[in-house]
């Protein structure tokens, strides 16, 4: 075969490929890949979960950890605003600067300062101060879904008594045990027709 010569095809056939969403995390997967990230301790590693279930940023699903809208709501607010929070080499170098205050080759009240007032670099006070008049709580607790069957945007908010589909005018309650993956547009427009 050269460049320019004419091939004859003489068949043509198309390969469909699905693929599948990762499985949800356990508290033994979640437990690993805090290891592999250098996060947390193994005396840690219960709190870690036993925290997150009580903020209600998951709940439990069988064995799998299911994250809700308000982790969403969370997560979206400090990856918006505080990224350098949730970095996950960020977090792993604070875990050995407490393992430095842990054995007293690190001063806490030293560590403490400087993580919040900073001493020559920007410490979490001046980034609070930054971002304050920033954060627009609306738009952070607002997780869309889509356009409905009317034209209007249909978002689930993170409400303070929890979360709710909204489009307009329309209001409805989310049930308390549905996953975030498991809410459709379809199911939301049949939420807030009922």
């Amino acid at each position: 075969v050269t460049a320019g010569d004419a091939l004859a095809v003489n068949e043509l056939k198309a390969d469909g490929h699905t693929t599948q969403p990762p499985a949800r995390l356990t508290e033994a997967n979640l437990v690993k890949e805090l290891e592999a990230r250098g996060i947390g301790r193994p005396s840690t590693y219960a709190s870690i979960i036993e925290t997150i279930q009580a903020r209600e940023y998951c709940f439990k699903k069988g064995t799998a950890l299911v994250p809700t809208f308000t982790a969403f709501a969370v997560t979206n607010l400090l990856d918006t605003h505080l990224h350098h929070l949730v970095d996950y080499d960020f977090t792993a170098k604070m875990e050995n600067e407490l393992d430095e205050i842990s054995t007293g080759t690190l001063r806490r009240l030293d560590y403490l300062n400087h993580f919040y007032n900073g001493n020559g670099a920007p410490g979490l006070k001046n980034h609070l101060i930054e971002v304050e008049g920033l954060i627009n709580p609306r738009d952070v607790c607002s997780i869309p879904l889509g356009t409905g069957q009317d034209g209007q945007v249909i978002e689930v908010r993170v409400g303070r008594y929890g979360p709710f589909l909204s489009s307009g005018e329309r209001r409805a309650a989310v049930p308390d045990d549905t996953a975030p993956d498991e809410l459709t547009l379809e199911k939301a427009e049949e939420m807030l027709t009922k």
